[in-house]
């Protein structure tokens, strides 16, 4: 499925585009799904991962979040035909982390279990505070493909306070926009108007309540597993691994983590089939981090063919730094990249 939809699916009520209106130029989510279900389409479909019983694993982003561009979004609901921009659009284009180990790699099991075993405490196993806080920042995680291929997304930051009874309060800022190739990034700077792609987004006004999901009250249960049996339903071991990786993405941005639970989750990928050791890296915050990846590969003629999750542990506290949702074929490119920037316990809301 697309990357926004990935994200969307793993924050749940907690995404801050939940009844935003979506432009009608872009695929919904259903029809992304129908497509990616049945026989494969003339052109290519923005898909990313199979469904799962618990959540959608697609490019995000983290996994982060869904919210819509302030300078894309003028552009996407305007029916007039895009004219030539006098000037390049703005943007970066989105490199791959690089690791330590890219090739000859071995399963992580080991490695994992060795961390899980020495890991410290991290500064909110010792803080005190109302609200559980936390800041994101993503790139990819609202996006709109060509039916070429090209993607077009946006980098945004979004930062969370929780209460232990459910409740949420989030505000989020657009900061530019990105690409996840040359070839994108060349054809959007022919389609978008420069002047509408440039506008920056408003200050955010403050944090605001995220409304309860009458229809489905599992979805407002914000309470971390209580014990290790829980918390393997939780991630869902029994899945691909891929797709555990994307829980455990999902888990870190929902919760304070801790210590013990860390540990549990990093012995819990040590045993599951598929976890690549990659060894140390750096992740965009420039944070030396240990790496492990997962692959899954569907048939060809999907997309995409091949893809690969990278999940950036602390080397120290066994926190989850980053995630990255990488493209393998039919190219190799960044679909979505998560970076968790901050993690702590507050007694202020904003």
């Amino acid at each position: 499925m697309h990357t926004k939809q990935q994200v969307r699916d793993l924050l749940g009520p907690a995404d801050p585009a939940r009844g935003v209106a979506l432009p009608p130029a872009s695929l919904s989510a259903h029809d992304v799904i129908l497509r990616a279900e049945t026989s494969a389409p003339p052109a290519p479909v923005p898909a990313r991962r199979r469904t799962s019983r618990r959540t959608v694993l697609v490019g995000a982003a983290v996994a982060a979040a869904a919210v819509a561009s302030a300078g894309l979004v003028p552009v996407l609901r305007d029916g007039s035909a895009p004219t030539r921009p006098t000037r390049p659009v703005d943007g970066i284009v989105l490199q791959p982390v690089g690791y330590e180990i890219a090739t000859d790699a071995e399963p992580a099991g080991p490695h994992l279990r060795a961390l899980a075993g020495r890991i410290t405490a991290a500064p909110y196993d010792r803080e005190g505070g109302r609200y559980a806080y936390h800041r994101l920042k993503s790139w990819g995680g609202n996006s709109r493909m060509s039916d070429e291929g090209h993607v077009l997304s946006s980098v945004e930051e979004r930062r969370s306070w929780d209460t232990p009874d459910g409740r949420r309060w989030t505000d989020e800022t657009t900061l530019g926009m990105e690409f996840p190739d040359a070839a994108s990034r060349d054809y959007w700077t022919k389609q978008l108007p420069a002047p509408a792609v440039s506008q920056t987004a408003p200050p955010p006004a403050g944090p605001v309540e995220e409304p309860r999901d009458p229809d489905h009250p599992d979805r407002n249960d914000w309470r971390l597993p209580s014990d290790r049996a829980a918390l393997a339903r939780w991630l869902g071991t029994d899945l691909p691994a891929f797709e555990v990786a994307g829980g455990v993405f999902k888990m870190y941005y929902r919760f304070l983590v801790p210590r013990r639970t860390r540990a549990d989750i990093l012995t819990m990928l040590a045993d599951k089939p598929g976890f690549v050791w990659r060894g140390r890296v750096v992740d965009r915050a420039g944070r030396p981090g240990l790496a492990v990846t997962a692959e899954y590969t569907l048939p060809a003629g999907t997309y995409p063919e091949r893809a690969q999750e990278l999940l950036i542990f602390d080397p120290n506290t066994g926190e989850l730094l980053a995630e990255e949702y990488l493209e393998l074929a039919p190219r190799r490119r960044v679909l979505h990249y998560g970076l968790l920037l901050e993690a702590s316990r507050t007694d202020t809301l904003g």
